[in-house]
């Protein structure tokens, strides 16, 4: 995938994480109920771990500048950001020999 489409699906997975997070989410005083993992799964399963830590710390912190519910917490950003970064480097799936990548597209990427 060239370089120019990775730009344009991040921006295009970044949109979809902040009108999933910030407008189709059930947000009461204790709990937020939303679907804002699926865009950060599908940039780290199709763009790669820097493409995704990027798009998590984004949404977060553009999300909490232009739409806040709340206090904005620099350390929520950072473990977000590094929990995406997992989601690419699976411990368990590297013990086996194989990342999740190449359960999901064996032929593409073979061991």
């Amino acid at each position: 995938m060239s370089k120019t489409k990775k730009i344009v699906l991040a921006g295009i997975l970044l949109a979809l994480l902040l009108v999933l997070s910030r407008f189709l989410s059930i947000k009461t005083p204790i709990l937020v109920i939303s679907f804002s993992f699926v865009p950060i799964m599908m940039s780290a399963i199709l763009l790669g771990p820097k493409y995704s830590t990027l798009i998590a710390a984004l949404g977060d912190l553009i999300g909490a500048l232009l739409f806040p519910f709340g206090a904005y917490f620099p350390g929520y950003t950072l473990s977000q950001a590094l929990t995406r970064t997992n989601l690419w480097n699976n411990p368990t799936q590297k013990a086996r020999g194989r990342n999740f990548r190449q359960e999901i597209y064996p032929k593409a990427y073979p061991i």
